[in-house]
Protein backbone atom coordinates (compact mmCIF):
# COMPACT_ATOMS: atom_id res chain seq x y z
CA UNK A 1 0.00 0.00 0.00
CA UNK A 2 2.51 2.54 0.88
CA UNK A 3 5.95 2.09 -1.52
CA UNK A 4 9.70 2.78 -0.43
CA UNK A 5 12.31 2.30 -2.90
CA UNK A 6 12.61 -1.31 -1.56
CA UNK A 7 9.78 -1.97 0.35
CA UNK A 8 6.11 -1.96 0.52
CA UNK A 9 4.19 -1.46 3.71
CA UNK A 10 0.64 -3.63 3.36
CA UNK A 11 -1.78 -5.10 5.66
CA UNK A 12 -0.85 -8.31 7.21
CA UNK A 13 -2.51 -11.77 5.63
CA UNK A 14 -2.45 -15.40 6.35
CA UNK A 15 0.53 -16.25 4.59
CA UNK A 16 2.78 -14.29 6.71
CA UNK A 17 1.17 -16.09 9.88
CA UNK A 18 4.18 -18.75 10.24
CA UNK A 19 6.69 -16.50 9.03
CA UNK A 20 6.22 -14.33 12.35
CA UNK A 21 5.90 -17.19 13.95
CA UNK A 22 9.22 -17.80 13.10
CA UNK A 23 10.47 -14.58 13.68
CA UNK A 24 9.13 -14.13 17.25
CA UNK A 25 11.05 -17.56 18.11
CA UNK A 26 14.15 -16.90 17.17
CA UNK A 27 16.09 -15.34 19.95
CA UNK A 28 19.20 -14.01 17.59
CA UNK A 29 15.96 -11.32 16.20
CA UNK A 30 14.14 -10.73 19.13
CA UNK A 31 17.44 -10.07 21.85
CA UNK A 32 17.96 -6.57 20.33
CA UNK A 33 13.68 -5.82 19.51
CA UNK A 34 11.90 -6.59 22.36
CA UNK A 35 12.59 -5.64 25.45
CA UNK A 36 10.01 -8.45 26.97
CA UNK A 37 11.10 -11.80 28.39
CA UNK A 38 12.19 -13.87 25.34
CA UNK A 39 9.46 -17.10 25.57
CA UNK A 40 8.38 -18.90 22.87
CA UNK A 41 5.49 -18.18 21.19
CA UNK A 42 2.59 -20.44 19.84
CA UNK A 43 0.71 -20.26 16.45
CA UNK A 44 -2.38 -19.43 18.71
CA UNK A 45 -0.59 -16.67 20.45
CA UNK A 46 1.21 -15.17 17.36
CA UNK A 47 -2.49 -15.34 15.38
CA UNK A 48 -3.33 -12.90 18.51
CA UNK A 49 -1.13 -10.87 17.90
CA UNK A 50 -1.42 -10.32 14.39
CA UNK A 51 -5.04 -10.10 15.21
CA UNK A 52 -4.12 -7.17 17.25
CA UNK A 53 -1.99 -5.41 14.99
CA UNK A 54 -4.61 -3.36 12.93
CA UNK A 55 -5.62 0.37 13.63
CA UNK A 56 -9.47 -1.00 14.26
CA UNK A 57 -8.25 -2.87 17.15
CA UNK A 58 -5.68 -0.88 19.00
CA UNK A 59 -5.80 2.52 17.28
CA UNK A 60 -1.71 1.32 16.31
CA UNK A 61 -1.04 1.71 12.83
CA UNK A 62 1.10 -1.91 11.74
CA UNK A 63 2.58 -2.79 8.40
CA UNK A 64 3.83 -5.95 6.85
CA UNK A 65 7.20 -5.10 5.60
CA UNK A 66 7.04 -6.88 1.66
CA UNK A 67 10.36 -6.57 -1.00
CA UNK A 68 9.08 -4.60 -3.99
CA UNK A 69 10.77 -6.85 -6.49
CA UNK A 70 9.88 -10.49 -5.05
CA UNK A 71 6.63 -9.51 -3.13
CA UNK A 72 8.59 -11.42 -0.23
CA UNK A 73 7.39 -10.42 3.56
CA UNK A 74 10.64 -10.03 5.37
CA UNK A 75 9.25 -8.40 9.01
CA UNK A 76 7.25 -5.83 10.32
CA UNK A 77 6.68 -2.17 11.55
CA UNK A 78 4.52 0.26 12.52
CA UNK A 79 3.43 3.17 15.29
CA UNK A 80 3.28 0.68 18.49
CA UNK A 81 1.93 4.38 20.46
CA UNK A 82 0.41 7.63 19.21
CA UNK A 83 0.17 10.70 21.25
CA UNK A 84 -2.44 12.84 19.31
CA UNK A 85 -2.76 15.77 21.68
CA UNK A 86 0.81 16.38 21.10
CA UNK A 87 1.09 14.99 17.71
CA UNK A 88 4.02 12.19 18.88
CA UNK A 89 4.14 8.51 17.27
CA UNK A 90 6.67 5.66 18.63
CA UNK A 91 7.62 3.58 15.96
CA UNK A 92 8.81 -0.09 16.25
CA UNK A 93 10.55 -2.32 13.18
CA UNK A 94 11.65 -5.84 12.93
CA UNK A 95 13.86 -7.27 9.76
CA UNK A 96 13.15 -10.93 10.79
CA UNK A 97 14.74 -12.40 7.70
CA UNK A 98 18.28 -12.51 9.37
CA UNK A 99 19.32 -12.75 5.16
CA UNK A 100 18.04 -9.24 4.70
CA UNK A 101 19.53 -7.42 7.53
CA UNK A 102 22.42 -4.86 6.50
CA UNK A 103 21.02 -4.75 2.48
CA UNK A 104 18.56 -1.25 3.24
CA UNK A 105 15.41 -3.00 3.86
CA UNK A 106 15.02 -1.25 7.06
CA UNK A 107 16.02 1.81 6.48
CA UNK A 108 13.79 2.21 3.50
CA UNK A 109 10.83 0.47 5.77
CA UNK A 110 11.46 3.26 8.62
CA UNK A 111 11.32 6.34 5.61
CA UNK A 112 8.45 4.88 4.55
CA UNK A 113 6.89 4.54 7.62
CA UNK A 114 8.44 8.27 8.79
CA UNK A 115 6.45 9.94 5.07
CA UNK A 116 3.28 7.88 6.52
CA UNK A 117 3.43 9.61 10.13
CA UNK A 118 4.20 12.59 8.49
CA UNK A 119 2.14 13.39 5.41
CA UNK A 120 -0.71 10.88 6.89
CA UNK A 121 -1.02 10.81 10.37
CA UNK A 122 0.01 14.66 10.82
CA UNK A 123 2.34 13.55 13.43
CA UNK A 124 4.91 16.49 14.61
CA UNK A 125 7.86 13.92 15.73
CA UNK A 126 8.59 10.42 15.73
CA UNK A 127 10.57 8.68 18.39
CA UNK A 128 12.01 5.14 18.88
CA UNK A 129 13.49 3.62 21.81
CA UNK A 130 16.32 1.54 20.93
CA UNK A 131 19.04 -1.31 23.19
CA UNK A 132 22.47 0.35 23.28
CA UNK A 133 24.11 -2.77 22.38
CA UNK A 134 21.98 -2.58 19.56
CA UNK A 135 24.54 -0.42 17.23
CA UNK A 136 22.84 -1.97 13.90
CA UNK A 137 19.68 -0.58 14.76
CA UNK A 138 21.26 3.05 16.14
CA UNK A 139 23.07 3.44 12.98
CA UNK A 140 20.09 2.96 10.91
CA UNK A 141 17.89 5.70 12.62
CA UNK A 142 20.74 7.83 12.12
CA UNK A 143 20.57 7.19 8.59
CA UNK A 144 16.99 8.07 9.03
CA UNK A 145 17.61 11.65 10.17
CA UNK A 146 17.00 10.52 13.71
CA UNK A 147 19.02 12.43 16.59
CA UNK A 148 19.74 10.64 19.77
CA UNK A 149 17.75 12.49 22.33
CA UNK A 150 18.35 11.03 25.71
CA UNK A 151 19.27 7.78 27.57
CA UNK A 152 18.05 5.87 29.89
CA UNK A 153 20.41 3.97 32.16
CA UNK A 154 20.09 0.14 32.99
CA UNK A 155 16.97 -0.02 32.04
CA UNK A 156 16.74 -3.08 30.14
CA UNK A 157 17.94 -6.70 31.50
CA UNK A 158 19.19 -8.74 28.76
CA UNK A 159 21.23 -11.54 29.66
CA UNK A 160 22.13 -11.26 33.22
CA UNK A 161 22.83 -7.60 32.66
CA UNK A 162 21.55 -4.40 32.40
CA UNK A 163 21.31 -2.48 29.36
CA UNK A 164 20.83 1.17 28.40
CA UNK A 165 18.35 2.63 26.02
CA UNK A 166 18.79 4.72 24.07
CA UNK A 167 15.90 7.52 22.91
CA UNK A 168 16.08 8.78 19.58
CA UNK A 169 13.61 11.55 17.54
CA UNK A 170 13.07 13.12 14.12
CA UNK A 171 10.63 16.27 13.89
CA UNK A 172 8.71 16.60 10.83
CA UNK A 173 8.40 19.46 8.82
CA UNK A 174 6.94 22.87 10.00
CA UNK A 175 5.51 25.36 8.34
CA UNK A 176 6.84 28.85 9.14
Amino acid sequence: MYEGKLVRLRAFDNGDLMYCLSYSNDYEVMRGASGAILYPSTVEDEARTMGSSTSFTQGEYQFAIETLAERRFIGKCGFVKINWKNRVGELAILIGEKGMHGKGYGTDAIRTLCKFGFEELNLHKIKATVFAFNEKALRCYEKCGFIREGLLKEEMFREGKYHDVVIMGLIGHTEE
